[in-house]
């Protein structure tokens, strides 16, 4: 058993196609508005008030909402009514397909049941940390900013799968992405991504879509995306007493179709999964 989501348990069980699946995303996207385009909509904060708010959410652990009252640009009140419009409008993936025709609502209501059975070890959403690890909390907490920043920045919502530990190098992937994080703790922060997934950071970052063959432009995008991302680790380790430094983020190089990331240290690898069936992965290299 792995951890997957809904769309893809269904893919899997060839309820669905996968020309479907991709169609019923997008229409469940156009269908769930983000916080910020709900406060745009509604008027309560401006497209200048949007991109700076955007901008300082990569600063912080924090909600937009939570940012907009923070730098007074929105009242609690109005938060309030943002997060109520969305939780009004919000529609699940299973409610899609069936507005959409592609399966039955009898269908949904047995296959949501199976796949609640199946996944019932990940619905909690508890990051399980590999026996024996050092720090395990910074661990879980390097884990847990990583999955929020993905969902903040690109809109990419992933789930994580059981960590384990390995001294085996990476598989290779469009592009490998590291940081050294050294100072409390030292770990060698790393994210392999693929292509698709790799350009959708890159978008999010620069804040237009990017073509897939624009190589260089993509993987710079995912150098900063791990940049911010290990910036706000940074800020929140910091929080209980462990102060850490960056060095500037680098692309792994490989060497006959292997990476010479691990250099025979030990990683605790955490796959992540998208809601495209996409893969990737973060790996934490000690020492």
């Amino acid at each position: 058993m792995a951890v997957k989501f809904f769309g893809q348990f269904l893919l899997e069980k060839n309820i669905i196609k996968r020309e479907e699946l991709l169609d019923t995303l997008e229409f469940q996207k156009s269908k769930n508005m983000d916080f910020g385009e709900c406060a745009l909509a509604k008027g309560y904060i401006t497209d200048k008030d949007l991109a700076n708010l955007k901008s300082a959410q990569k600063q912080v652990d924090m909600k937009f909402g939570e940012v907009a009252i923070k730098l007074n640009i929105m009242t609690p009140e109005q938060v309030e009514d943002v997060l109520t419009m969305q939780k009004k409008n919000h529609i699940f993936f299973g409610e899609a397909l069936v507005e959409k025709g592609i399966i039955a609502s009898d269908i949904l209501e047995r296959e949501l049941s199976l796949f609640k059975q199946d996944q019932s070890k990940y619905l909690t959403g508890n990051i399980i940390i590999p026996a024996g690890i050092k720090n395990p909390d910074a661990v879980k907490s390097i884990v847990d900013i990583t999955q929020k920043m993905f969902q903040r920045i690109a809109r990419l919502q992933v789930k994580v799968d059981d960590g384990f530990v390995t001294d085996s190098e990476p598989l290779m992937s469009f592009v490998l992405a590291s940081i050294s994080l050294h100072g409390s703790l030292k770990y060698e922060y790393a994210l392999s991504l693929s292509r698709e997934i790799s350009a959708l950071i890159a978008s999010a970052i620069i804040g237009e879509s990017i073509d897939n063959s624009a190589t260089e432009l993509i993987k710079d995008g995912v150098k900063e995306f791990c940049n911010i991302v290990c910036g706000n680790i940074i800020s929140k380790l910091s929080i209980s007493g462990i102060e850490m430094d960056l060095s500037p983020p680098q692309e792994a190089v490989s060497s006959g179709n292997v990476y010479n990331l691990l250099r025979g240290r030990k990683a605790i690898y955490y796959p992540l999964v998208s809601f495209k069936g996409d893969s990737a992965a973060l790996i934490l290299i000690e020492g």
